[in-house]
Parts: C-alpha cells; structure tokens; sequence
C-alpha cells in the first residue's frame, strides 16, 4: 500500500500532512471523487461565495497524479 495525500482548495488551502494508504490509482481515484462529494455537502450553499473547489491528490514523493476541480457558474437569468 502506497501513502497518498488529497489536498483541498477552496479560495483557501488545506494542505493534506496526514494522507492515507490506498493499494493504486484505482483506488485513489474512487477516494478523491467521494471526498469531492463529501466536501460539496459540507459547503452546500456556501459554495456559491467562492464557486470553486479543488482536490489535489499527491504521492509520497509530492508528484501531483491528479486534480478535481469543480466550478460553479449561474447563467445571466438566475441572478
């Protein structure tokens, strides 16, 4: 099992010190697509004040395998 670290970006860092074991990419990318989910729920409607947030996943090594990144757009006739 390698070690792997998911940072969050949301207009502020929170960098992942602690990561967690996963058997491969696979894996990691299953973890970073719910952890994507969790941290939308979490920020439900206060997404909209910052409308973006990322989920950066990092190995050991701080080599960069992948990155979420979901955006929140209102179209002119919602405002």
């Amino acid at each position: 099992m390698d070690r792997f670290y998911f940072d969050v970006e949301d207009g502020k860092s929170e960098r992942d010190e602690e990561g967690t074991e996963l058997s491969g990419l696979a894996e990691v990318r299953h973890a970073s697509v719910k952890l994507l989910g969790e941290e939308l729920c979490e920020r439900d409607r206060s997404f909209w004040d910052d409308p973006e947030l990322k989920i950066t996943v990092r190995d050991d090594n701080d080599l960069i395998l992948l990155r979420l990144t979901v955006f929140g757009t209102t179209a002119p006739a919602g405002r």
